[in-house]
């Protein structure tokens, strides 16, 4: 027999049962004796016997995946071998990436799912739970573990097939992007500085501390970049460069938080993007001259009271603080948009794709660019078309 081949089945009376066997040579070339039986008849165990066969796997020992394993045993081996080790290497995460997704596991798939074994989650019902969850985002990221779980069996040969494959992606409307227009921007510039200042609505000091002094530059840096906020706030005052004909600001890393641990600078960008320089604008030199003079070359730009890294969290609830209701859209990763809208108007998508970075144009124009929704102006095309002219090119 060749592996995957079975003998001939042979029915015998055991009592009160029939008891349908046959020896089938497995896939690791060992022969193994295969048997069901029924207490109705003996062509009843042969079909029992039949039936199984077909869904049959070889039993697998001496491996770290096999039948027996649980859906929270085989997320903890998956997401052990997609972290990186130090070595990078295509296909491995960060470890806050891996925070993420542990933190997906554990409310949304250790509870309803995890205790059941690998084989006994179908596909009808990995998508029945994933179209029920209330967080679109979470079930798309759910998803994704789920299909590098299952992915992970099948290269066991646990299963013959990802059972993932066929859900369906949970898809959302986004909101259309949203730039931060001139007079609005002025607008949140003065609502900051009265912020920064202590100021109520009507222009008098209130008592205690002045809130969110680095507000202000935070919000005029961003405006004048157009950089991911946590690369902002993880810039040194190594990384500027005022005088320089023109300025510039190089992102060379990024601030990450892991569960557990305090604030850190990873060294390097988002998806191990290159150092990017940008070239600053009068308004952003203003905003960091005072910031980096006489601090230590690998100081941070954006530093807290205690000389360490200023927390996106923190800058993120200071600009909710100082914004009215009807400005309570804004972000930091509002700038981000605006910034690409505005070079896109005046010098075209290409360059609002690299002023952000961008390793496809796609990118930005679906996710940082405003909508136009003004036409050309063709007007001369439409007449020679309605004069009958052939070609109204």
């Amino acid at each position: 027999m060749k592996p995957g081949d079975h003998g001939r089945i042979t029915e015998n009376k055991d009592g009160g049962r029939w008891v349908a066997s046959v020896y089938v040579r497995d896939q690791d070339g060992r022969r193994r004796r295969v048997e069901r039986s029924s207490t109705r008849s003996r062509e009843d165990a042969r079909r029992q016997l039949q039936r199984h066969l077909a869904e049959r796997r070889a039993p697998l020992e001496g491996q770290l995946v096999t039948l027996q394993t649980t859906l929270s045993e085989l997320f903890e081996i998956w997401i052990a071998t997609k972290v990186k080790d130090g070595k990078g290497g295509k296909g491995k995460i960060q470890p806050q990436t891996a925070e993420d997704y542990r933190e997906c596991w554990r409310l949304h798939g250790a509870g309803p799912l995890g205790a059941l074994r690998i084989t006994e989650l179908p596909t009808s019902w990995a998508n029945k739970h994933l179209q029920s969850m209330n967080s679109p985002s979470q079930a798309r990221r759910l998803r994704n573990i789920l299909s590098g779980m299952f992915g992970l069996a099948v290269r066991y040969d646990v299963l013959a097939v990802n059972p993932m494959r066929e859900t369906e992606t949970v898809y959302t409307n986004p909101d259309p992007v949203r730039a931060v227009t001139p007079a609005e921007f002025e607008r949140i510039r003065d609502e900051v500085g009265r912020y920064v200042l202590g100021l109520d609505e009507h222009g008098r000091r209130k008592p205690g501390p002045r809130p969110g002094k680095l507000l202000q530059a935070f919000v005029a840096l961003m405006a004048a970049t157009g950089g991911r906020p946590n690369e902002v706030l993880a810039l040194r005052r190594c990384d500027i460069n005022l005088l320089r004909d023109p300025p510039i600001a190089t992102f060379r890393g990024t601030l990450i938080k892991e569960k557990g641990k305090p604030l850190r600078r990873q060294e390097f960008r988002k998806g191990h993007a290159p150092p990017h320089t940008i070239v600053l604008p009068e308004f952003g030199v203003k905003a960091l001259a005072d910031l980096i003079e006489g601090s230590d070359p690998l100081d941070p730009v954006f530093a807290n009271r205690n000389g360490g890294w200023m927390s996106l969290n923190n800058m993120r609830s200071q600009l909710r603080n100082a914004l009215p209701e009807d400005l309570d859209w804004v972000t930091p990763h509002s700038f981000r948009r605006t910034v690409a809208t505005v070079i896109r108007d005046a010098h075209g998508p290409a360059e609002a794709q690299a002023q952000l970075s961008h390793s496809n144009l796609a990118t930005t124009e679906t996710h940082y660019l405003e909508k136009q929704t003004q036409g050309p102006d063709a007007r001369a095309a439409l007449e020679r078309f309605a004069e009958g002219e052939e070609n109204a090119s």
